[in-house]
This record gives structure tokens, sequence and C-alpha cells, in this order.
């Protein structure tokens, strides 16, 4: 056997005509996923985007259908660059069938992709109705989380406010430097010439264009800088970090370790088939301010609210807690009580017998060594609270933080109680008998308008229904973002600015939902083969939604 025998034969010679060319539908499989992408590209309504191109001037333009169907494909297939993109437009045979040909240019791919926000939203509206139709949005339990995805800006590229203050007026200087020299020039030339103006160097217009972006960054920076002050931060010590490529950021701990420039995108999921309701970006490290509006917009879109809502302890605000119960969910957040426990001999019959001192090492304590909010008993009818040795705490002062109603209960006096020690805090190095003197000092207990609700919350995660329901969280909420960061490889924003970027993360929401979308539509044509071939029972929709 000869050598050039033993490989295999090549199909197509280069160079030979094609008698009988093959179609390009035929190079595309019957159940392909792009033939599903572009049915469903057909039964949504494009009427929106349509109405941005002004028909009948300039050139004929590609069908904004066609261009988003493209970039959701793309996505779907892991590729989030608009120069692959293009690439793929004119070599791959699934984006040629599915362009009708057409190749366009990375720029319109990349200006269409950032133009259409306010339709993206619409469209993303669009496939949840068809899910909810199809049965994969049940919105029997939902999920709200975030997650931490980099910005477009490198991690030694950010500036504090004392830099930013320097260099500002290091420009000042070389602006009015630029501007004498102008003068003297416009002078010299009036000697020459008569009236004449001296052309503006370009440098000038360099250096005012730097000058405005260092005094929105110094605007930004001060702003924090008094946010983390009010909140007890030292500035000084530990000041703001300002993003300069993309000021929209904030720097914050990633979830690599570390800390760089980032952005909180968030996920509402609902249970059924983790579709995703709800994708927002916010530029802060707490991401549940989003929580009630997230929900708010998911029960417009769904003209029903959801029934469960599950989140992590981040979520266990009072005011989020009581927004989940005047929209009638039922929520389900980690919350530890700050009632007495079972265990606990603050819980006694008769709050005016003091606590036997035996039972004193089972009073619980705060991280501070103080004994715990727990260990004093609320009793609403009066309206105050009954420390361990039966003296009462009196509702004195009331105040607003935050939009939220704090009452501050004090006792009386807390001279001559023998747990003055362990219910006040006097400091680590003071010796026992400076601590049983209470010197004036009274012991204060804070309660806001929200406790009985987290009250509530937290007798409900108590009871194993409650926890058992709380373990679906992570496989609800955490599994889009394994997808979108792993499999996707969103490590990092392309775009720039929180209107941008909100719009590039609900882009990839989108192709999610969507490549959800077409596998319960192929899911469901197999059983409903399998049933008319009689290899299976009649499918149920639900089924293949599953």
């Amino acid at each position: 056997m000869g050598r050039n025998e033993y490989w295999a034969k090549r199909e197509i010679v280069r160079e030979q005509a094609v008698l009988f060319s093959p179609t390009l539908d035929s190079q595309i499989p019957d159940d392909h996923e792009v033939r599903l992408l572009d049915e469903v590209l057909d039964g949504l309504d494009w009427s929106e985007w349509n109405a941005h191109y002004p028909g009948g001037r300039g050139q004929p333009p590609i069908p904004p259908r066609d261009l988003a169907g493209i970039w959701l494909y793309a996505m779907m297939r892991r590729i989030r660059s608009s120069r692959v993109v293009e690439y793929a437009c004119g070599h791959n045979i699934d984006f040629i069938w599915l362009a009708y040909g057409r190749v366009p240019d990375h720029s319109t791919l990349a200006s269409f992709f950032s133009k259409f926000r306010t339709e993206v939203k619409s469209l993303f509206r669009q496939v949840c109705k068809i899910a909810m139709t199809m049965g994969m949005v049940r919105l029997g339990e939902v999920a709200f989380d975030g997650t931490r995805v980099k910005a477009s800006n490198s991690r030694y590229r950010t500036l504090t406010t004392p830099t930013l203050e320097e260099r500002l007026k290091l420009v000042d200087v070389e602006i009015e430097r630029i501007m004498t020299e102008v003068q003297v020039a416009e002078a010299a030339a009036a000697e020459l010439r008569g009236d004449a103006v001296a052309k503006l160097p370009p440098e000038l217009a360099n250096l005012t264009a730097r000058r405005d972006k260092l005094e929105e960054a110094l605007s930004i920076a001060r702003e924090l800088d008094e946010s983390r002050r009010s909140a007890g931060v030292d500035i000084v010590k530990n000041p703001v970090q300002v993003p300069m490529t993309d000021l929209d950021s904030r720097v914050m701990p990633n979830k690599e370790g570390g800390y760089a420039p980032n952005y909180t995108p968030t996920c509402l999921t609902d249970g059924q088939s983790g579709f995703i309701l709800d994708a927002a970006v916010v530029n802060q490290v707490n991401e549940h301010p989003e929580t009630l509006p997230a929900i708010d917009r998911a029960t417009q879109m769904c003209d029903e609210s959801p029934e469960k809502f599950l989140a992590d302890s981040g979520m266990a605000t009072g005011t989020i807690l009581a927004g989940l119960e005047s929209r009638e969910i039922t929520g389900f957040i980690p919350m530890k009580s700050n009632e007495p426990g079972v265990d606990n001999p603050a819980n006694r019959e008769d709050l005016t017998t003091p606590i036997p001192e035996h039972l004193w090492p089972k009073l619980p304590r705060n991280p501070q060594g103080q004994l715990d909010k727990s260990c004093f008993v609320y009793v609403a009818n009066t309206d105050e609270y009954v420390c361990p040795q039966g003296r009462t705490l009196s509702n004195l002062s009331r105040e607003h933080r935050k939009d939220v109603e704090f009452h501050r209960y004090k006792c009386v006096s807390c001279e001559g109680c023998p747990l003055v020690a362990l219910c006040l805090s006097h400091g680590k190095n003071t010796t026992p008998e400076q601590r049983a003197q209470a010197n004036g000092r009274v012991r204060s207990i804070s309660r806001d308008e929200h406790e009985e609700v987290r009250e509530r919350m937290a007798r409900r995660m108590a009871t194993d229904a409650g926890k058992t329901q709380f373990n679906r969280r992570s496989g609800i909420a955490e599994t889009p973002f394994a997808y979108l960061k792993g499999v996707l490889g969103l490590r990092q924003f392309r775009h720039r600015g929180l209107e941008k970027v909100d719009n590039e993360w609900r882009w990839t929401c989108l192709s999610l939902n969507m490549k959800k979308l077409i596998r319960a539509i192929a899911r469901w044509r197999q059983l409903c083969d399998e049933a008319l071939n009689g290899e299976s029972p009649e499918p149920e929709i639900q089924t293949a939604a599953a």
C-alpha cells in the first residue's frame, strides 16, 4: 500500500466547479439552535426598533431584527467582541445563515449594541412573556442576588482626593502658561500686522478636556469621602480611590481577592427553570437597595407578584422585610432573633424577678463582650424593656436614620446592679473594681420601627420548613452567575459608564434567557415527536420547560 493511499481521501477539489451546489439552508441541521432562535425572533415585535430608522433615505440598513439576532446568537456561542462577530458573519456557516449572507462591520455591530437600551428592555420583557406562556416562569419562588464584575479600568489607574487636587493645580498652571504665551503672541502680531488674533494651540483643548475630567473626578471623590467620614471612616488613612478610566465604577473587593474598580450586577431569578426576570447593575458594594425595585419591575412585567422571595442575609434590612410584607410576599432571609430563646435565662415568667447568679454564665454576649440585646425582654403593652435584674428601660428618645425611625430605651439607673460589669462596656484594660462601678452611666437599647417584622422573619427561618425553603436559594440565585462568568467568560465589562454597563449586562442575561427558551422549545418538540411515534405519553409543556 502506497503512502498516499493511507490517508483519507479529499472530498472536495478546490479548483473544480460544482455542478449541483448545496443550498446554504441545507448546511444547517433541522434541530440546530440557530433555527430555533430565528423562529423566536420572527415571533417578536420589532416596531420600537424599526421606528429609529427614517426609511426611504440613505443606504438601506440591515434590519434591527437581524443585528439583534446576530448579537444574541454570538453571546450564546460565548462571543462578546464585535470584531469576532464580524469575522464569524463572514466565515461561519451558522452566522452566514442567520445574517442572510450579510457581513456587518464591527463598528456597526458595536454602535447597534449600545444604541437600543430601552428597546432591549422591551425585548427582555417579550421573551419573559413567552416563557410564562410556556410554563417556564411560575413566580412560585424567586431569588435575588448580586455578584462582582470588573470594570473596564485598570486597578492601578485610580486617584485619591489629594492627588486629584494636586494634578488639577498643575493643569491650571499649564493652561495659564499657554494662555500667557498666546497673549504675548497676539500682542506681537498686532504690532506687526495690525489687529491679528493668534491661533490657539491644539494642546490647549487637550488640557481643557483633562481639567474637566479631573474636576468631575474630584467632585466624585469629595462626595464619597464625605459619605465615608459620616460613616466613621478615617479618610486620611483610608481615602477614597476614584477610577479615572471609568468614573462611574467604584473600587470594591474582588471575588477572587484584592481590590479593583468593579460594578455589582444583580439578577432576580425564577425558581421554576432559572429564568432571569430582572437584571440591573449598581455601582456600590451592597446590592440590597435594588431588591424591592427589582421585585416591582418583575411584578409589573408579569402582571402578578411572586409568592416566595429568597435572598441571603445581606438583604435582611427592615425596609426590605417591611416591603415584602406590604407586597404580600413571603420572604425567606436569614435573620437573628433579638428575643430571648428557649435556653436563655431571660425567658422567664416573672420579669420582675432577677435571674439567679448561677444562670448568669448562660446569658448570651454580643461581640463586644456585653450582655446581648436578647437578654432584655420587650413588653409591648408598656413599650419598655426589662433587664435580667428586673429593672425597666423606658422609651426616652426618638430619631430618624435614613428614613427609618429609631427609639432609644434607657435604664433609669444601673448603680448597684450586680451585672453592671457585664452590661456596660468599660474597655479591656480596666480593673474589676472599675468595671463594677457604673459612674452614672446606664444601659441603653435601640429598637427601630421594623423590629416586629424582623422577629417574624426570624421565627419563620427557625422552622424546618423555612430552612428547607431557604436551601433552594443558592441553586436558583447563583446558577446564572456561574454560567455568565464561568461559561460565557464575563469577568470584566467591555463598556464604560453605568448606563452602558447596565445595557451590556441586560444583553448578556437576555442571551441566557433565549438559550433556555429555545432549549425548552427543542425539548418540547422532541417529546411531541416521540408521542406521535408512540414512544412516550403525551408531553406536558411544563415538563419540557423544566
